[in-house]
């Protein structure tokens, strides 16, 4: 009976361990309506999503790493968004209220998340923001994105013309 007892608890432990392994990292925030366009697992890769403009957007992985794809009239483009995937979510969001809506990816890895922002219109796709977020906040506003550390907002990047710039808090003595 002991045995048994013993195989059921290491059985749950292995359960617990692998379910805490697949938990969402990222903790990002919307403060602006954004719409998610594509949802992709390690489990069910062959998700596809459309965009507000019709395009049929996925993702996909082989040994070099893992991208999305937009198909534009019979072509497909492809940008880099890691070397793994556990959970990969796409939105589209309207930076400057321009009416042009960039696509953010936040790639959740098994420790760690990285969030991409690129503008996409026509069948051209380009990389405007990367970074590594791990488990810290981000909070995504209509020409922000502010990075939250443990101790407080560590960093802002403004969306000025199609760009993000780093903006340095200045201290007036």
């Amino acid at each position: 009976m002991t045995a048994m007892r013993y195989a059921a608890a290491i059985l749950l432990l292995v359960i617990s361990v692998t379910a805490a392994g697949q938990k969402k990292i990222s903790n990002v925030e919307f403060i602006d309506y954004k719409r998610q366009v594509l949802l992709v697992k390690s489990e069910a890769m062959k998700a596809q999503g459309k965009l507000n403009a019709g395009e049929i957007i996925g993702a996909g992985c082989d040994q070099g790493g893992c991208w999305i794809e937009i198909e534009y009239k019979g072509r497909k483009v492809k940008q880099n968004v890691g070397e793994y995937i556990s959970e990969l979510n796409v939105y589209e969001f309207d930076f400057s209220a321009d009416a042009d809506l960039e696509l953010v990816v936040i790639n959740d890895l098994k420790a760690t998340a990285f969030l991409y922002v690129f503008s996409y219109s026509k069948g051209i796709i380009q990389k405007l923001f990367e970074k590594e977020i791990k488990s810290d906040k981000v909070v995504i506003k209509k020409d922000y994105l502010e990075y939250y550390q443990p101790g407080g907002k560590e960093t802002i990047w403004h969306y000025y013309f199609g760009r993000f710039w780093l903006m340095t808090p200045y201290e007036i003595r």
